[in-house]
This record gives C-alpha cells, sequence and structure tokens, in this order.
C-alpha cells in the first residue's frame, strides 16, 4: 500500500512542478512589465530636467545674453538622445507608453526647437511648459499601472492584504510624495529660475512677469510646506535608503536665500544686481538637491517592487495545489 501511495504522489510531481513553473513564468512576467513601466517613468521624468534647463537657458538667451548660447546648443542635443532613448526603452518593453504619447511629446520638443530663436518670451515659456505639463500626466499614469495591486488576488484574501498593506499603499505614500508631488514643486521653481534668470539678463523686472514670478513663489511656499509635512507621514523603513531627505534642511537655507533674494531684486527700484548666470546656477543646485530625494525614492520602489514579487512567489509556491 505504501508503494502505491509513493507510486501515485511521483505521479503527481510532473502536474505540480508545471504548475509551479506556470506560476513562476506568471510572477516574473509581471514583475518585468512593472519595472518597464518604472524605467519608463524614471527616464520620462529625467527627461523632463534638460527640459526646464533648457527652457531657463533658452529665456536667458531670448533676453539678450549670448553667454547662454553653447548651454542652449548642449541641452538640445542632450534632450534629443534622451528622446530617442526614451522611444528605444518603450518599444523593448512592449510600449507601455502608447504611440500616441510618445507622438504628442515629441511634437511638443519639435515645437519648442523650431525657429526657436524667433520666439518671444511668452511663447517660448509656454510651449516648454506645455511639454513638461503632459510629461507630468504621462508619469502619473505609469506610476498607476507601477503600483497597482496584482491581478488574480481576490479569492486570497490574506495575501493581496500584506500585499496592499506591506507594499502597494506604503509605496503609493512614497511615490506621491517623493515623486509626484516632488516634481511639481520643483518645476514651480524651475519656473521661477527660468523667468528670474530672464530678468537678471534684461536688468529689470515688469508688471506681468513680476505677477507670474510672484504667483509661483506663493503657490510654491505653499506646496513645499504640504510637501514638508506629507514626508513626516512616509514608511518608516524607506527613510534610511533617502539620504537626500536629511539634507533638505541644508537646502532650504539656501532655497529661503535664493527666494529672498530674488524678491529683493524684483521690489527694488533698481536695476537687477545679481548675474544671471548666478541665479541660473543657484536655482539649479536646488533643484537638483530635491531632485536626488527623487532618484533615491524611485530606486526605494525598483528594489521594493522586487522584494514584493519574491514573497508573492514563496507564498503562492507553497499553497496546495
Amino acid at each position: 500500500m505504501g508503494q502505491l501511495e509513493h507510486s501515485l504522489q511521483d505521479s503527481d510531481m510532473p502536474e505540480i512542478l508545471t504548475e509551479q513553473a506556470t506560476l513562476a513564468q506568471s510572477l516574473f512576467a509581471t514583475h518585468t512589465l512593472r519595472v518597464a513601466q518604472l524605467d519608463l517613468m524614471v527616464t520620462i521624468l529625467n527627461l523632463s530636467r534638460f527640459i526646464q534647463r533648457h527652457r531657463g537657458a533658452t529665456l536667458a538667451l531670448l533676453g539678450g545674453d549670448n553667454s547662454f548660447r553653447a548651454q542652449v546648443a548642449a541641452l538640445q542635443k542632450q534632450t534629443s538622445a534622451q528622446f530617442d532613448y526614451l522611444q528605444c526603452l518603450n518599444n523593448s518593453a512592449d510600449k507601455p507608453m502608447a504611440d500616441s504619447e510618445y507622438e504628442q511629446l515629441t511634437l511638443g520638443w519639435l515645437t519648442i526647437i523650431k525657429d526657436w530663436e524667433n520666439d518671444d518670451l511668452h511663447h517660448s515659456f509656454e510651449f516648454h511648459s506645455h511639454l513638461l505639463e503632459l510629461i507630468i500626466r504621462i508619469a502619473r499614469q505609469l506610476s498607476e499601472q507601477v503600483l497597482a495591486t496584482p491581478a488574480g488576488m481576490e479569492a486570497n484574501e490574506a495575501l493581496r492584504s500584506r500585499l496592499d498593506n506591506s507594499y502597494t499603499y506604503p509605496l503609493h505614500g512614497l511615490t506621491q510624495t517623493c515623486v509626484l508631488d516632488l516634481y511639481e514643486l520643483v518645476e514651480y521653481l524651475a519656473r521661477i529660475r527660468g523667468l528670474g534668470t530672464h530678468m537678471a539678463v534684461i536688468g529689470h523686472t515688469d508688471k506681468e512677469l513680476g505677477a507670474k514670478v510672484s504667483f509661483w513663489l506663493q503657490e510654491f511656499r505653499y506646496r513645499k510646506e504640504r510637501f514638508d509635512q506629507n514626508i513626516q507621514l512616509l514608511s518608516s523603513q524607506y527613510l534610511p535608503c533617502i539620504p537626500g531627505l536629511k539634507s533638505l534642511p541644508n537646502l532650504n537655507m539656501k532655497l529661503n536665500y535664493f527666494i529672498s533674494l530674488l524678491g529683493h531684486e524684483m521690489t527694488s527700484e533698481r536695476t537687477f544686481q545679481v548675474p544671471s548666470h548666478k541665479l541660473f546656477l543657484m536655482g539649479t543646485e536646488i533643484i537638483d538637491g530635491h531632485l536626488a530625494v527623487m532618484d533615491q525614492a524611485n530606486a526605494v520602489v525598483r528594489d521594493q517592487l522586487y522584494a514584493m514579487n519574491m514573497m508573492m512567489l514563496e507564498r503562492l509556491s507553497a499553497e496546495p495545489v
């Protein structure tokens, strides 16, 4: 009887191994897609940095500071290369981003660089800003796909609860605060850097430019306060992996000086005294410091996606078949 039972168990092994292999393949495919979507989101947000810098340098050059010309030319080449890389990445991952969205992005960039030296200040600024708004919209869509609760968990309430409480919910909070909200915060600062540099070039401000920068400063302060509050709500397990957060207090000192300096120059009746390159570099240093937090947060998301996938594989493969 024992030999017969042993024989039956042996005969079941190929079927069990096949089911486990199918499970592993399914989890691998899902994880690979998530990582591809995350890589695409990271790449498109990195692309935005070049566009933001190009906007600021272009506004300075349009204002008459020819020393920004070499920087504009270099940024155009770098940004175009980023677009090519983005397309290759999207194609290699079975296009998580639709062709129509990529076409919108490239059309926006071509609009920016076509005959750009004959654009007026307003048009150049709006062309850049419209493209950056499109980028954050696509990034939000990709983020939702990356952090969606895995399909097929409806019948396994315990595992779904573990996934949501240990991974997807905390990662949503991390991504919302340290990636998406932080990107929008930085975009306000990049706008201020761009028009602030332009005003430094021309040596004065006017009512329209001053009103825009004042509004963005107000919006930036509001979003910065909300960001600082939301940082306190992040899961403590992530904090050691994001050392850039510890650098924010020192960065805030530079930020306050930058804002105070720009505000003083705008309200002064004399001409701008701050050199345009100094203002641009100050703004860039502060922006890059905040973006370091975003990069580190995205690295945490990647690591946690791997941990989540391994946990699912271990739990599901241990269940009776």
